[in-house]
């Protein structure tokens, strides 16, 4: 087994971990060694001695994770997604079994194409506009022709509420209020750890230019259901055709990924009944099977106010990073390590 990813870090550590309690061989290909453009000449000899990438995977079982944060700039952060997508297509043409392929990872990066398949598969999903909008004014005019004054602007293509915006508008009085984690610092637009809120018109306006232009999605804001006066959604991590772990992630604003200092919850303290919990894992068994290629997805899901009826939000073919989980059992990274390395067996039996 190969696991694609950094030296060092919490991924790699626990996946290590969790391969040596279940007998699986691991070993490490660091991004440096891929992070150089097709056909990646001149690679380090002690990283692919006389190896190619694709080479040196063939044959192997293969996890891939996110290649490390090189930048905080979002202007930046949009040319190394680039990058990313072109080593991910590359590695596409390795002879290898793949965790989730290549070529699903790259797919659910996209946020407009991920939601459009999910609809056109009957799967309930947080609404997106068809409209991008590419400046505010456009798109003050989308959301008074659809008489929605609550929306989330995102860019298309980023994770972890990279450049995620909610946008209110009071429509009668003519204020605005917008909560980011993302902030313009030395006129470049930065992705932060801390969620801010502002109602300054002008600092909205320039902000959301700025957001816009770098090709964003706008979604309807549904209200989320509430525990102890706070909102909250879950991130569901769901693998193998089974739920493998809940966390519920809640915060007093509209943004919930747990590192702005949200607060992470044990999904059992809200109490769902049965059947909520059986419809949450439903639909995240239909929405997995949309996507070929794909063994495991964190998902995040809403639950609506009032209703507690559960729309996907984004999905995240390397979403599987939990903390209350490692730091625990480490229960998801062990039944991949276990999965990839029985299959490896059925095969091999299987050939003879």
């Amino acid at each position: 087994m190969i696991l694609i990813g950094t030296r060092e870090g919490k991924r790699t550590d626990y996946m290590l971990k969790a391969a040596a309690a279940e007998n699986t061989p691991l070993e490490v290909l660091p991004w440096e060694a891929l992070q150089n453009q097709p056909p990646w000449e001149k690679l380090p000899e002690d990283l692919l001695p006389g190896q190619s990438p694709t080479e040196r995977l063939q044959g192997a079982a293969v996890k891939i994770d996110p290649p490390p944060a090189q930048t905080f700039h979002l202007e930046e952060m949009a040319k190394s997604l680039e990058a990313y997508k072109n080593i991910l297509e590359h590695l596409a043409k390795a002879e290898c079994r793949f965790l989730n392929t290549p070529e699903s990872i790259r797919l659910l990066l996209d946020k407009r194409r991920t939601k459009h398949l999910l609809g056109d598969s009957g799967i309930p999903v947080t609404e997106i506009f068809p409209e991008e909008p590419s400046n505010v004014e456009e798109l003050l005019e989308l959301m008074e022709r659809r008489r929605c004054y609550s929306v989330f602007v995102k860019p298309r293509y980023f994770s972890g509420a990279a450049g995620v915006a909610a946008f209110r508008v009071h429509p009668r009085r003519d204020k605005f209020c917008l909560y980011t984690s993302c902030q313009l610092k030395k006129n470049q637009l930065a992705n932060t750890k801390k969620l801010s809120r502002t109602e300054n018109p002008k600092e909205i306006c320039h902000l959301l230019d700025r957001l816009l232009a770098l090709d964003c999605v706008v979604e309807r804001w549904h209200p989320k259901a509430n525990f102890h006066g706070k909102s909250f959604d879950l991130r569901v991590v769901f693998q193998f055709g089974h739920v493998a772990f809940i966390v519920a992630r809640q915060s007093p604003g509209p943004i919930t990924n747990l590192h702005l200092n949200n607060q992470a919850l044990p999904a059992k303290s809200l109490g769902l009944a049965s059947p909520i919990l059986d419809e949450i894992e439903t639909i995240c068994a239909r929405a997995c099977s949309v996507f070929p290629g794909l063994s495991m997805a964190g998902i995040d899901i809403l639950l609506e106010r009032g209703t507690l009826r559960p729309r996907i939000i984004e999905m995240n073919g390397q979403g599987d990073l939990i903390y209350q989980d490692i730091y625990g059992e480490n229960l998801i990274y062990r039944e991949q390590a276990r999965h990839l390395r029985c299959e490896e067996i059925t095969s091999v039996n299987d050939g003879k």
